[in-house]
């Protein structure tokens, strides 16, 4: 299976439409990741569907969480459509989502550990950062209810990118 660019659509999943999403959170988490990513799928305010031809191939997860300050929530990628350019895409086209609202950072966080998704946001210009900087930047209160809202466990690396007015520096 190939997934060239032209090949690939990225398209808005609607509540109603997203429980046929579950078996690729299935095939990208397991054990409290998995619980997490099932329930967040039905509530959250915007998911996007990478879609190969009539295929599935991946999702991200988006929400706004204070001011102008976006989070990822998740993204998982079809086993078959995984080193193909699938989740960058899908980060890309979710930076791009993020700027048109106007929003001036965004959010995501990785398990310490996992060298795919490390690599990918810090491709896309993320930069680890922490409660201290979060803090300092919104003040003690909001960066816990940021905390709260983005559910970094222990265990999770926070990532910070920094969004412009412009596109050119979203790839």
């Amino acid at each position: 299976m190939t997934t060239r660019d032209e090949d690939l659509k990225i398209v808005g999943v609607p509540p109603e439409k997203r429980p046929s999403l579950q078996s690729l959170l299935s095939e990208s988490f397991e054990g409290w990741y998995l619980r997490h990513s099932m329930n967040t799928l039905s509530n959250i305010e915007v998911v996007w569907e990478a879609i190969s031809g009539e295929n599935p191939a991946g999702l991200v997860m988006l929400k706004t969480l204070y001011d102008k300050v976006g989070y990822v929530y998740y993204i998982a990628v079809a086993i078959d459509y995984r080193r193909r350019g699938v989740a960058s895409r899908l980060l890309e086209h979710s930076l791009e989502y993020f700027s048109r609202l106007g929003m001036r950072e965004v959010y995501a966080s990785i398990e310490k550990g996992n060298v795919g998704s490390e690599a990918l946001f810090m491709t896309h210009n993320f930069v680890k950062t922490s409660y201290g900087e979060v803090s300092s930047k919104y003040g003690n209160l909001t960066a816990l209810n940021l905390y709260r809202k983005m559910l970094v466990v222990p265990g999770e690396t926070l990532l910070c990118r920094q969004l412009t007015s412009t596109q050119q520096d979203v790839v």
